[in-house]
């Protein structure tokens, strides 16, 4: 399964929320973002479709819980496309009718007709740990994540960041779960996709956060592990970067130094050059790859690194001198 699919599975399958108010507005979570109404003979039917199968037992749960109902749930199971599965949960009429106003999902307005409630219900959030049930029910019923957990043992380059988000069908309702979720310290976003709104989060450590929030700690800590295997491979790389920047510099400035002291020796012969000078641009020859430490140990006279440099950019200079000078350059 992916990631986000892991992750609801691990939420759907802890405990509900032991007080009344946290499990309806859990419930309403998961109405608002994966359930749809339809009436059908005049009565209004809540359906609920989702990947998660084992959503089906935490509605049972909730229910139970809050209008001490069993078997009013349908269970049925429907094949998409690229042969992914998703699960369709219908609540009789009578139990409809019930949530949608408990849940305050419909209300009457003031001339007796009914409405849809835009945003989150203050009824429905009446303290703190309402807040984190509604934002769970929201996790369960329309979270998902670009993120790939991959092996350890995978050299594979890993693509992609830390994005999780939430897609909701009314500006209202994504604004107020934006504030939501704040409340909780959780920083997020708010967009515009078509027709949806989209809340999203962004960095590894404020998914940890909403995911820890949730319930799903193994998540968590797979999250946890992969942000520091990228970590280690990044630094690698970075690593491995400045070493292979570093070694096509040496290679570079070794083509140049090589270049002049053949251009020395077949213009005025290496013979009229210092001492020093003639021993390092036979080291040089005889060793184009060392670098300047090495070549400085190899001295009748030892140097020392800067020491190197300085008589191979002298080197480097004098050739310039005398490609002017035949008018070379």
């Amino acid at each position: 399964m992916s990631f986000s699919l892991d992750a609801k599975a691990e939420v759907a399958a802890a405990e509900i929320p032991s007080k009344d108010c946290c499990a309806k507005a859990m419930l309403c979570g998961i109405l608002r973002t994966c359930g749809n109404v339809t009436i059908q003979n005049g009565q209004y039917i809540m359906q609920v479709s989702t990947e998660v199968k084992d959503l089906y037992n935490v509605l049972s749960q909730l229910i139970k819980k809050i209008y001490n109902k069993d078997d009013v749930l349908l269970l049925e199971q429907e094949e998409k496309q690229n042969h992914n599965i998703r699960y369709i949960v219908t609540l009789s009429p009578q139990l409809s009718n019930t949530i949608l106003y408990d849940c305050y999902i419909l209300k009457k307005n003031f001339e007796g007709d009914t409405e849809i409630v835009r945003g989150i219900s203050k009824y429905i959030i009446t303290d703190t740990c309402c807040e984190r049930a509604f934002i769970t029910g929201a996790f369960l019923g329309c979270a998902s994540a670009n993120i790939v957990i991959k092996d350890i043992n995978d050299l594979k380059k890993h693509a992609g960041g830390y994005h999780l988000e939430f897609v909701f069908n009314q500006y209202e309702l994504a604004g107020d779960f934006v504030h939501l979720l704040g409340d909780c310290g959780i920083v997020s976003k708010l967009m515009q996709r078509k027709k949806l709104y989209v809340v999203y989060l962004k960095e590894a450590e404020i998914v940890s956060d909403l995911l820890a929030l949730v319930g799903a700690n193994n998540a968590v800590m797979s999250l946890q592990n992969e942000f520091a295997v990228r970590e280690v491979r990044n630094q690698l790389n970075r690593q491995l970067n400045c070493i292979n920047s570093n070694l096509q510099k040496m290679v570079s400035a070794s083509v140049k130094q090589i270049d002049a002291i053949l251009y020395i020796q077949n213009s005025v012969g290496l013979e009229s050059l210092s001492p020093s000078l003639y021993e390092l641009c036979l080291l040089r020859l005889a060793n184009p790859e060392e670098n300047y430490e090495n070549l400085a140990k190899l001295m009748t006279t030892p140097l020392t690194k800067s020491g190197v440099n300085h008589r191979l950019r002298k080197i480097v200079e004098m050739a310039d001198e005398l490609r002017k000078k035949n008018g070379d350059i």
